[in-house]
């Protein structure tokens, strides 16, 4: 059983740190050394990278809070300002509008999208695993009462699933099945179509363990989330893209 905790600040001398944000900037840092890494093996002109970072991360921040307030309104409609609401942020809003920019500015570069996207993927999915890490010390995501041996002690001294665990779990699985693709030579557009695919469907199975007893739980609609919604509309056109690319007809070229 894992005691409750939660750390959502953290001072040295007379600095204050909010411990998600810290981690979320971790996460960035992380995520901007494996680009430029990543992008110097595929021969990428690094200035695309330092370009594209600033976009996506505003991109990100942005989507998340906009999708936390559509799928949180009931629960956030009595504020006075939304934008600034005691509210968090939904991490998968904040790669559905990243994703959104990363395309239009392929397109508007002329770079091949599928190329740079593999370029992105594994810091991409690193930035998940440290951004879940913060979720977990300020004890975010609160999950369904269990008598599990792993389960975690809530405020009100139930025992819960720790989802947030499970997102990092999920988040170092696929991790290790991009480092281990990135071994072999692979069809341009493969690693982006495993990462989309494994995380989307990872986040969809998870969802079912997030609480759905309180008012401060995620919201249902015919027994789903707002983010189990989402993939199943976007589900399909992932698939349409990977057969339209052929991404797994085979692996090697």
């Amino acid at each position: 059983m894992i005691p409750y905790f939660s750390f959502s600040e953290i001072s040295i001398g007379l600095i204050t740190f909010q411990v998600w944000g810290l981690m979320a900037s971790l996460g960035f840092l992380g995520v901007s050394f494996l680009f430029l890494k990543e992008a110097r093996k595929k021969d990428i002109n690094g200035d695309y990278i330092w370009e594209l970072l600033p976009l996506l991360i505003i991109a990100m921040i942005v989507g998340a809070k906009v999708f936390y307030i559509i799928s949180n309104f009931d629960v956030l409609q009595d504020e006075k300002n939304l934008i600034l609401s005691n509210g968090g942020f939904s991490l998968i809003g904040g790669i559905f509008f990243a994703g959104i920019v990363f395309y239009f500015y392929t397109k508007l570069k002329k770079i091949n999208f599928y190329k740079l996207t593999d370029v992105f993927v594994p810091g991409a999915i690193l930035a998940i695993i440290i951004i879940r890490v913060g979720c977990f010390l300020v004890y975010d995501h609160i999950g369904q009462i269990t008598t599990l041996p792993w389960g975690r002690v809530f405020l009100d001294g139930t025992i819960r699933h720790p989802v947030i665990l499970y997102h990092i779990a999920s988040g170092l699985v696929i991790f290790l099945i991009i480092c281990y693709l990135k071994t072999r030579q692979t069809k341009e557009g493969f690693l982006s179509f495993v990462f989309v695919f494994y995380y989307v469907v990872s986040r969809f199975l998870i969802d079912f363990f997030r609480c759905d007893d309180s008012s401060f739980c995620d919201s249902r609609y015919a027994g789903f989330t707002y983010t189990q919604w989402i993939i199943l509309f976007f589900l399909p056109l992932i698939f349409f893209l990977a057969k339209r690319k052929k991404c797994f007809n085979k692996l090697i070229n």
